[in-house]
């Protein structure tokens, strides 16, 4: 009668391998004899089956060959390598790949000391009947061989042998001069956006310079792996140091696509090291996202997967992550399930804010819908838009009148459309400044006799709207209100802006609105002084005939213009936290707040408790600060921190330009790999002239990951043959 453990046997398992490598349905549960052996690891045998590809001989050797001990799972093996890197198998036996490594101790030697060659041809075998025996004495087999002072000794060989090699990799392949030059050429095409082809030309310059760079790593491939190193380091040392510092972050989010047509998402991080004496929160680029899937579960899942690629962990963020700012994608604005509702809902204290600049726009978009009249100066633009840039004529006639016009044009087109608000008072402003330019063109055009009658009367229809009262007025009146507006805008980008300061800025301006609906502003001052003497800038004005389109209605403008602002106004959860960051800067506290030192008690608190820091340190803190005039170190990391809340993401708006210049349709084929390479050196990368690449050229260098592509320079041929045209070019040489 067989026994149970006779189905383990080589031959078994010969038998075994053989049977599988014919059938088209396998089962290694299931013995030979048909008989059921749950203890047979049927995942090892399907590990060793599938270990080759090249007929069955060769399936059946390996699968003796390499296996492990039979006593073990899967399980109990990677658990042993996982501890013991150093074991191998062969056979169903152990060995020691450090001491077969080594071959004899040297000068190391001591009195009785010598490598078991056991160990070194792979013999080491269990023993005892039974499983649990057998597994006691290979662990004991290997804790003793671990812990002896041979393989200590050989395991010290090793190292040293691993250094030298090193050492000998770095004055051997690449001296130190030839490396930095190469990495300091690949920073500096990355710094300018040049392409990977020109890598070669730029060292071939260099050489005819004077300037040795060496034989090897001159290639395309060459340069894309050098940069790509470059900036996974940078940016691995610079999360390093935010986890080690456990320092807030913001999360800064913007979507886009890519000339491929590619879904992709800007992510930027603000924070503040403590560390290495920042002054204030900075933005840091740290990720392009490819989307896959644009759903708001995708998008979601993609974001998070990626944030934790980067080293962070889901503990880290649940005690340092502050805010989560975005702009108006749809998926992000979801009422129910957006982007930001499952962050609000998986990390609860942080602030989640919809982009400040992003919301002016959508409010003016807004305005324009509930307002009748604003969309005559906007189609009176378009206008200008479209035959100026039809004709290559009219454009020149028009930079004759005025270049600042034609510039203006020519570069923003439409305004008042899903665009910055300062650029559409750009292009307002020099219809305005260069308004009599224009209407002595139109009328130009209107009268010349290359022209066939279509565009005369097209010419007389912008002279008529252009020269009208009403068109005056409105051009005025939106005039003041993108003024006040850009003003807003560019104020919500500066870097340094906080809550407070953002939402005090945006009730600054309902303020105005208010105001502005019964006193004019100061074009539209000048425009009712124009209409009441029917001249403007020299230029004779008329009154439209009839009433069906009259100016628009200054009150009922602001009127609308005040309603959208409020409605972009912090809700109060983040109005509890703007009026509690009032206290913090001393410019704002009333003229006794000195004499009260139980000023600023109660926002202190609520921060503290918000950002997850001590609250009684902090309200100490904020005392000493009343007290003394002096800010320690607990009220200045409130500070940073409230800072560090992002406004707005126009920094994420300048990444994706920055991208649109990198992935142009000449170089659409590049990795996201790569594009966030390049995106991290030109946007955080320190420039040129302080780019020290050593640490990065040995670190780079050891890793053994060079282009297979990558030949010495001196067998590339430099000079191409073009026949007798080298004749000519040595007389110029």
């Amino acid at each position: 009668m067989k026994r149970i453990s006779d189905y383990f046997s080589d031959a078994a398992r010969k038998r075994q391998v053989m049977e599988d490598c014919s059938s088209t349905s396998r089962d290694l549960s299931v013995s030979p004899a048909g008989i059921s052996t749950p203890n047979m690891n049927s995942d090892l045998e399907l590990q060793n089956a599938t270990r080759i590809d090249s007929g069955c001989s060769t399936l059946v050797s390996d699968a003796n060959e390499s296996f492990w001990p039979y006593c073990w799972t899967i399980e109990q093996k990677n658990e042993f390598v996982k501890k013991n890197n150093w074991l191998f198998f062969h056979k169903g036996k152990l060995g020691c790949s450090v001491c077969k490594n080594v071959g004899y101790l040297g000068t190391e030697k001591n009195m009785g000391m010598r490598l078991s060659k056991e160990w070194i041809n792979c013999e080491i075998t269990s023993y005892g009947e039974s499983r649990k025996q057998q597994l006691t004495s290979l662990r004991k087999k290997i804790f003793d061989h671990r812990e002896s002072t041979v393989h200590k000794t050989a395991v010290k060989i090793i190292e040293e042998e691993e250094r030298k090699l090193e050492t000998v990799c770095l004055t051997t392949i690449a001296r130190e001069e030839e490396i930095t030059s190469l990495f300091r050429t690949a920073y500096k095409m990355a710094k300018q956006n040049q392409s990977f082809d020109d890598f070669e030309t730029e060292i071939e310059l260099q050489e005819l310079n004077g300037i040795d760079m060496g034989r090897l790593f001159h290639s395309a491939d060459a340069c894309e792996s050098i940069i790509n190193h470059i900036a996974s380091e940078m940016r691995a040392t610079i999360i390093r140091r935010i986890i080690d510092s456990m320092s807030k972050i913001s999360l800064m989010l913007d979507g886009s696509t890519t000339v491929s047509h590619k879904s992709v998402l800007m992510l930027f991080l603000r924070t503040y090291i403590e560390e290495i004496d920042m002054q204030e929160p900075v933005n840091l680029f740290v990720g392009l996202i490819e989307l896959e899937d644009v759903t708001t579960n995708g998008i979601y899942k993609s974001l998070i997967s990626h944030i934790l690629s980067l080293g962070f962990t889901e503990e880290f963020l649940e005690e340092n992550l502050i805010s989560f700012t975005y702009d108006d994608g749809a998926v992000m604005l979801e009422s129910c399930g957006g982007v930001s509702k499952l962050f609000k809902a998986r990390f609860p204290p942080i602030v989640v804010w919809h982009c400040a600049s992003h919301r002016l726009e959508l409010l003016v978009l807004d305005v324009i819908k509930e307002v009748s009249g604003i969309d005559r100066v906007k189609s009176f633009l378009d206008k200008l838009y479209v035959i100026y840039h039809s004709s290559p004529s009219n454009a020149r006639q028009l930079n004759s009148c005025s270049s600042m016009l034609e510039t203006e044009i020519s570069k923003i087109g439409r305004i008042l459309s899903a665009r910055w608000v300062a650029s559409s008072y750009r292009t307002l402003l020099a219809v305005w400044q260069d308004y009599e330019a224009l209407v002595r063109h139109f009328e130009k055009g209107r009268s010349e006799s290359g022209r066939d009658r279509k565009e005369k009367r097209r010419y007389e229809s912008l002279h008529r709207k252009m020269t009208s009262v009403e068109f005056v007025l409105d051009l005025a009146l939106i005039c003041d209100a993108l003024q006040e507006l850009s003003e807003l805008s560019l104020g919500l980008q500066e870097r340094n802006i906080d809550l407070y300061k953002a939402h005090s800025k945006i009730e600054c301006l309902v303020d105005i609105c208010g105001k502005r609906s019964t006193v004019p502003g100061p074009y539209h001052k000048q425009a009712l002084e124009a209409a009441e003497s029917l001249q403007f800038k020299g230029v004779p004005l008329q009154r439209e005939n009839g009433t069906d389109d009259p100016p628009i209605s200054p009150v009922a403008f602001y009127e609308q213009l005040k309603i959208h602002l409020q409605k972009i106004l912090l809700s109060k959860e983040d109005l509890e936290l703007s009026r509690c960051g009032r206290v913090l800067d001393s410019r704002n506290w009333p003229a006794n707040a000195r004499n009260n030192i139980l000023y600023g008690e109660e926002e202190i608190c609520t921060l503290a408790k918000r950002f997850q820091l001590n609250e009684r340190k902090g309200i100490r803190a904020f005392r000493e600060h009343l007290k003394f005039g002096e800010i320690p170190k607990e009220l200045s990391q409130i500070t940073h921190i409230y800072h560090s809340i992002a406004i707005s993401t126009s920094d994420c708006e300048r990444g994706l330009s920055e991208m649109n210049l990198i992935i142009t349709p000449e170089r659409a084929s590049l990795s996201f790999a790569t594009i966030t390479s390049l995106l991290f050196i030109k946007l955080v990368g320190p420039p040129l002239t302080a780019f020290d690449p050593t640490r990065y050229a040995k670190t780079w260098l050891p890793q053994g990951d060079y282009p297979a592509s990558d030949t010495p320079s001196e067998t590339q041929k430099r000079t191409e043959d073009n026949g007798d045209i080298f004749q000519i070019w040595k007389l110029l040489c």
